[in-house]
């Protein structure tokens, strides 16, 4: 995948982190810039006035009182004051010494009599301050005449805000400082889309490559490699994955090997299978064919038809170690079963076995159950199945005149098997593998049975277990439910 980034070096939540930083610091910058600059064009074009640009005004308007005095009381001179002041921020007013009202903007009158008139001159009030900031001006000038006396006031009134001039619309004004003040959601809106954009599509690699990789693992192809080496998450998940591939592929070639090895074993064995089958065969004709034998040549024959025989055994176990069943899907058919009888039968058939052996059988039945004539339901061919495969197992190693001891115990909704023999027992190392496909232990037996009979207990809903004696001998229990109908 080539080599990463500096960033892709972190975990992802530092990654998180540092886009996070890197976006608010961006948009932080790019606000005050922008601010900033607006900020400076609007009052360079003079769109926009300062809070004080009407208090600048102020002191001309003061020295235009001084120089026309009493002339300003006349109403003829309105129209050359009114081109001193800026009546789009300052208001005025006009009066003689009593505080009556002579002309202005202000046509209401704000001072009622000559005290009032004394206690406001040469004085500035500020009215609506908010938090102590800007608020409306007010300022009476005192007005003279030539000699120094004192004639009327003038009386002018400003707000101490931010304006614009008359250069600029109120309507463009609201929508630049709009934008102004909208500029910080921008730039997050901005950044973290950039940001995101530019994060995802570095996560999105190593995730495209493992999709990738995974649908070649679908398909069995394992010849590929990941080589995203992030020291972050995605770079440890990847580091498995490419793991888990090559533990894959080395799965695969060890099971394509031992499939390999399998089917050459079974075509060899098919061919050994000839030799004996065609001297049993060309024996059996032979025997077949002459009625006169003496009893020397009979039992010649005989002794030959037994050994070949013997030979196809040990090949039909060679096959039983080297097919490859699938006993997890084997059919069953869940029935109401009669215990006793199924007990009954399956005793006969097991003393018959033993027999042919000198060993010793017995069967039990333990109830334990509160409701003792609830039905049991089990597939009994396959429960056979079991017992079969266990009391073959016992009688390969029970010596001639032990005994193999079988117990049923009967408790509510489970069933209980016990088979327990008087032979060496299990080896320990082998007690744990026992139920393993394919495993053969020390003593040459294969593990296809127990498996096989662990399978069809499990289906039962149950568990089968192996252990020894403390007397001595082997025993393997299996319980399962005896509710399942389906």
């Amino acid at each position: 995948m080539g080599g990463t980034s500096f960033i892709e070096r972190y975990s992802i939540k530092k990654q998180l982190s540092i886009t996070f930083i890197m976006m608010m610091a961006l948009s932080i910058g790019m606000t005050v810039l922008t601010l900033g600059a607006g900020g400076y064009w609007l009052y360079a074009a003079d769109f926009l006035r300062p809070a004080n640009h009407y208090e600048q005004e102020i002191p001309i308007i003061e020295a235009y009182v001084k120089q026309h005095g009493e002339e300003l009381l006349n109403v003829s001179a309105r129209d050359a004051l009114e081109q001193v002041i800026s009546l789009g921020g300052i208001q005025y007013q006009i009066m003689d010494v009593r505080g009556a009202f002579k002309y202005g903007s202000i046509e209401m009158p704000l001072i009622s009599n000559n005290e009032a008139l004394i206690e406001k001159i040469n004085t500035t009030t500020i009215s609506d301050a908010s938090l102590g900031i800007g608020g409306v001006i007010t300022k009476v000038i005192p007005i003279t005449a030539a000699e120094g006396q004192w004639r009327g006031a003038m009386l002018l009134q400003y707000k101490m805000e931010v304006s614009s001039s008359s250069k600029a619309s109120r309507l463009l004004l609201v929508l630049v400082i709009c934008l102004l003040f909208a500029s910080p959601f921008m730039y997050i809106a901005l950044f973290t889309w950039l940001f995101a954009t530019k994060l995802g599509k570095r996560m999105n690699k190593p995730i495209s490559e493992l999709i990738h990789a995974a649908k070649r693992i679908q398909k069995q192809d394992l010849d590929f490699s990941i080589s995203y080496a992030a020291n972050n998450e995605i770079g440890i998940l990847s580091q498995s994955f490419e793991s888990m591939r090559q533990e894959l592929k080395n799965a695969l070639l060890r099971e394509w090997k031992m499939e390999q090895e399998r089917r050459d074993m079974m075509d060899a064995i098919a061919h050994d299978f000839r030799t004996p089958m065609m001297i049993i065969q060309g024996n059996v004709e032979l025997l077949t064919e002459v009625t006169e034998l003496t009893q020397e040549r009979l039992h010649n024959h005989l002794r030959v038809i037994e050994h070949n025989v013997r030979r196809v055994n040990r090949l039909f176990q060679d096959i039983q170690v080297v097919s490859g069943k699938d006993l997890e899907y084997f059919p069953f058919g869940l029935e109401k079963v009669d215990l006793p009888t199924f007990i009954d039968m399956k005793e006969h058939e097991i003393r018959y076995l033993c027999a042919s052996k000198q060993v010793g059988f017995k069967f039990s039945i333990e109830e334990r159950r509160r409701l003792q004539d609830s039905p049991i339901y089990m597939d009994m061919q396959r429960i056979g199945q079991v017992l079969d495969n266990i009391i073959s197992n016992s009688l390969r190693f029970v010596p001639a005149h032990g005994e193999i001891d079988g117990r049923v115990i009967l408790y509510d909704g489970l069933i209980q098997f016990e088979i327990c023999d008087t032979g060496p027992g299990f080896d320990l190392k082998d007690i744990p593998f026992l139920f393993q496909k394919f495993y053969r232990g020390e003593k040459g037996q294969s593990g296809l049975g127990l498996y096989t009979a662990s399978i069809i207990v499990e289906k039962h809903g149950g568990k089968i277990e192996a252990y020894n004696r403390a007397e001595g001998g082997a025993c393997l229990v299996f319980t399962m439910q005896t509710t399942l109908q389906s």
